[in-house]
């Protein structure tokens, strides 16, 4: 690539070069508004239109491409909150898997204690008899 790049350099050289060499009448502009009259030669009056066309077809890629470039920096600014609610809640996963466990919740606790007291009951009743749904 940079080989082409550079071949293509070369080449617009090269041609502003032969556009110098082979036109260096002088020419009269005259714009419009303005009383004065310039007297340059061809061949700058070629080269600066074309540096003009460069820069407005460079100006209106820069103004067609905002829209990308908002939408670049709203991404960025949402991955960069997502990446800090990452790093909090991987912190918060880290101090709760740290914290010593204290037993089950409350309501599991509960849970456990009615399923013991049940599983007490029906070992406590003889084996004999039998309930009213067996």
């Amino acid at each position: 690539m940079k080989l082409l790049v550079r071949a293509l350099f070369i080449l617009f050289i090269l041609i502003g070069v032969l556009i110098a060499v082979s036109n260096r009448q002088p020419v009269q502009l005259a714009l419009w508004p303005l009383p004065h009259l310039v007297v340059l030669p061809l061949y700058l009056l070629v080269i600066g239109v074309l540096l003009l066309g460069v820069l407005a077809g460079l100006g209106m890629g820069w103004w067609a491409g905002r829209h990308h470039r908002r939408r670049a920096r709203e991404a960025s600014g949402e991955a960069a909150r997502l990446d800090r609610e990452v790093q909090r809640l991987r912190e918060a996963t880290a101090a709760t898997a740290a914290a010593p466990a204290s037993g089950p919740a409350p309501r599991d606790q509960r849970a456990i204690e009615r399923q013991a007291a049940l599983v007490s009951a029906e070992l406590s009743t003889p084996s004999g008899t039998r309930g009213p749904f067996s």
